[in-house]
């Protein structure tokens, strides 16, 4: 009774200050610290300094940081404070907090609450108030009930836009049977705007209260160990407008027919959404089959968001060669809008890539990578311009091979990554504003000396840009030193980066960076950070700005 009493008066608590669904077993709760304090404190001190440009900041700032851990019974409660010469704030990274006890096959879910049941129904909407679930044996069963939405009101006066939305309630139902992996779901959701939350009616917001109901269908099947079938259907009934004008007699006779679970006017509308996924998997090699389906402005309640009037198709065959040291990925598909008819234009697109992940041998490895996306507009109620209509490719290669040493007193690798995008307008009335190539060239390598722990790291970047507007062009070298002293209480890591710009085949700017970084542990409770920054920008034109700018931090941690 005296672990319950805690729950209960963190729950009361909690509802007020913060926000993560954390899960707590009560058989075990017993063997949990009552309180608990973790975290940490920094105070730092920054000196920034610029010439050639107007200061982004002050010359000398500081401030004070914590993020202490409250621990009540193993429900874990964060904290985070800032204080500085700019600003004073105090707040919970969690604005939203929920606890969920369980006990065997039993859990109840009180506060905020964001589960997932299915793709197209509840799908992680967060609702302030109380959930239940219940899995005795195969027997699934679940149940929520709370506030979707809180009214916010129309603020003129506010210089940020606010905007305002009604009071939303919610709720929902699953009954199904089975186990994780091979189950069937039943998924009912009602939720519901309250058109008298609001004081007063939005003057320049257009806000409408709404009602949705959605029935759904979630499965996984599990037929073998190789064999594999999970399918979502979903059928959403939505008024956008409670206030909106009724139908008139027989005018609509197949949606008069919910009207009693739901306000059905002019403005409701019905819409479907499907997805079945087919796998079928190997040891050497695994295929898997796609389809989504999602009818234009199809919305739950239930879920955030969801990209609708759009069909896929997706085939992802998979193969595993020479005992998985040779992995071949790659997929296929094809999608398409306007299903229902009623846009101006088709899009129909293809996309499809390949990947290769190859070990070779201990030492040397290699990933490649090709895709190809293109897109082309065809006849929807019009028939396309011919002088605008959309027909690209873009594709995309990579190659990128890797050498690894490791000896005992020297380990080196070294990785080089070869990148080509372009795209290609079909079109040849666009094509000159819309072709565009990118080239990368990035070499790494990194030795580590095992005994000391010193590391030394050079890269080379070189990336080119070409459209038919403009070429520019990056070529830039770097270095990097890194060496733990006193027993690694102390890591120092020194990095200098110079790039040289081109714009046009002419210099445009050169830049370089040097960054020093030093940290020190006197135990595991106290530690001081120096940190370092130069910036030199040096223009090569007339309308360029050159400016060198400096900045030093230093701060002291303590952990607790």
């Amino acid at each position: 009774m005296k672990e319950m009493k805690w729950i209960m008066v963190l729950f009361l608590f909690s509802c007020g200050i913060s926000s993560k669904l954390f899960s707590q077993d009560l058989e075990n709760i017993a063997e949990q610290k009552p309180v608990e304090l973790t975290g940490t404190f920094s105070v730092f001190g920054s000196y920034y300094n610029v010439n050639g440009l107007d200061p982004r900041r002050k010359d000398f700032s500081w401030y004070v940081t914590g993020s202490p851990m409250l621990k009540l019974y193993g429900i874990e409660i964060p904290f985070s404070f800032t204080v500085s010469e700019q600003e004073r704030s105090f707040r919970q990274p969690f604005n939203q907090f929920c606890i969920s006890p369980s006990y065997k096959w039993a859990k109840v879910h009180l506060g905020y609450t964001n589960l997932t049941w299915s793709p197209f129904s509840w799908a992680g909407q967060t609702a302030m108030g109380v959930g239940v679930e219940l899995n005795p044996g195969k027997f699934r069963f679940g149940a929520l009930y709370g506030r979707l939405n809180r009214a916010v009101e129309e603020d003129l006066t506010s210089p940020e836009a606010i905007t305002p939305s009604y009071k939303r309630i919610g709720y929902a139902m699953k009954l199904g049977y089975g186990t994780e992996t091979s189950h069937v779901d039943l998924i009912f959701l009602k939720g519901q705007d309250d058109k008298n939350s609001l004081r007063t009616i939005p003057k320049q917001s257009e806000v409408l209260a709404g009602e949705n109901i959605v029935a759904a269908v979630s499965s996984k099947m599990k037929f073998t160990n190789h064999l594999f079938w999970d399918f979502d259907v979903a059928s959403s009934l939505y008024t956008r407008d409670v206030n909106a004008i009724g139908f008139g007699e027989n005018e609509n006779l197949t949606l008069e027919k919910y009207k009693s679970l739901l306000n059905v006017n002019t403005s409701t509308q019905w819409y479907n959404a499907y997805q079945t996924e087919v796998r079928y998997e190997e040891k050497t090699y695994k295929i898997k089959g796609k389809y989504r389906r999602v009818e234009p402005d199809f919305q739950s309640m239930g879920a955030y968001y969801f990209q609708t009037d759009v069909e896929n198709i997706t085939l992802e065959p998979s193969v595993y060669l020479f005992k998985n040291k040779l992995k071949i990925s790659s997929s296929a598909g094809q999608q398409r809008d306007n299903l229902m008819n009623k846009k101006s234009f088709t899009t129909k697109r293809f996309i499809g890539n390949m990947g290769i992940d190859w070990t070779i041998s201990e030492k040397f490895g290699l990933n490649a990578m090709y895709a190809n996306f293109s897109g082309e507009q065809g006849k929807g109620l019009k028939i396309p311009n011919q002088a605008t209509q959309q027909s690209y490719v873009s594709q995309n290669m990579v190659l990128m091979p890797r050498l690894t040493f490791v000896k005992e007193k020297l380990t080196h690798f070294h990785t080089l990554m070869a990148n080509r995008q372009w795209m290609t307008d079909k079109n040849p009335n666009t094509a000159k504003l819309t072709e565009y190539q990118v080239d990368n060239l990035n070499y790494n390598s990194n030795f580590i000396f095992n005994k000391s722990g010193f590391m030394v790291g050079v890269n080379y970047l070189l990336s080119i840009f070409d459209s038919d507007a403009n070429a520019n062009r990056l070529n830039g070298v770097g270095l990097n030193v890194s060496k733990p002293f006193f027993e690694n209480k102390m890591n120092v890591n020194l990095s200098a980066n110079g790039t040289q710009q081109k714009l046009n085949g002419a210099q445009f700017a050169d830049i370089l960076n040097i960054t020093l970084q030093d940290t020190y542990a006197f135990n595991s409770h106290h530690g001081l950070t120096l940190r370092a920054a130069y910036l030199d920008n040096t223009a090569k034109t007339t309308t360029g700005i050159s400016f060198k700018e400096y900045n030093i931090d230093l701060g002291y941690t303590y952990t607790f």
